[in-house]
């Protein structure tokens, strides 16, 4: 009868989820198997258990991730003065550590924790400084459709280069067309302080050599954008590694 209930169980949590189960074996178990059912259904009872729920884990790295993309914004720009963003190599690495959906909950989180403090601190509120979030979403995408491909990784470090330049020139591609647009609107309809726009004063040079300031905003984009995603995008590659051999996970 106890190898009964432990078969039912098995089934009843294979129906419920079969991702998140591991087997257990019971020893004990093993002499029902010739009076209570025929050993060809298995060669020793098992009985099934959920395995523990990684969601406060995955939180907790999206957390983190947050947190030090802000950090690497404020040393790399404010600090450094270094004309690029440097706040998405955290969401890059989150990528390849977690995945697509923990990624685009870390973009969307900073956009969101970024705005909220600036409105903070100069009481100023940009509507359109949200639509940066298009971006960040565009970055996570682009980044992984390849990174997805993770075994692709292992061919050897030429393999690994060329695919982490694809991603930068995707991503890049990306934020240079939406990000330009964006600048677009919000230069030409509201005057608010920029919070971190190191592009500018590319634009500004564009405008004043005549150039249509929608032409302006997007050309103004390309060597920032390119240079900011192409460094992000080996850094976080870097972060990921590094997180995955302290872990003990097995990286490409």
């Amino acid at each position: 009868m106890t190898y009964l209930n432990c078969l039912l169980e098995a089934i009843f949590a294979k129906l419920r989820d079969p991702k998140h189960i591991r087997i257990i074996r019971f020893p004990r178990l093993a002499a029902h198997r010739r009076t209570s059912v025929p050993a060809l259904l298995t060669p020793a009872p098992i009985c099934y258990t959920y395995r523990m729920n990684k969601t406060p884990r995955t939180a907790l790295i999206c957390a983190a991730a947050v947190a030090l993309n802000m950090l690497s914004a404020h040393v790399f720009y404010h600090t450094l003065h270094i004309p690029l963003f440097f706040d998405t190599i955290f969401t890059v690495a989150v990528v390849f550590y977690c995945g697509l959906f923990p990624a685009l909950a870390v973009s969307v989180s900073y956009n969101l924790v970024n705005s909220l403090l600036w409105f903070l601190e100069q009481g100023a509120f940009d509507p359109i400084f949200m639509l940066y979030t298009i971006c960040g979403v565009l970055i996570v995408l682009s980044t992984w459709l390849i990174a997805r491909r993770k075994d692709d990784f292992a061919l050897g470090p030429l393999v690994t280069v060329l695919y982490l330049v694809l991603i930068a020139m995707i991503s890049s591609a990306c934020t240079i067309i939406v990000s330009g647009v964006i600048d677009f609107f919000h230069l030409k309809y509201y005057n608010v302080p920029d919070m971190m726009n190191p592009i500018k004063h590319f634009t500004d040079s564009f405008v004043r050599e005549r150039f249509h300031l929608l032409a302006a905003c997007i050309l103004a984009q390309i060597p920032v954008s390119f240079t900011d995603r192409l460094l992000t995008t080996f850094a976080g590659y870097g972060v990921y590694r590094l997180a995955a051999r302290i872990s003990g996970r097995q990286v490409a």
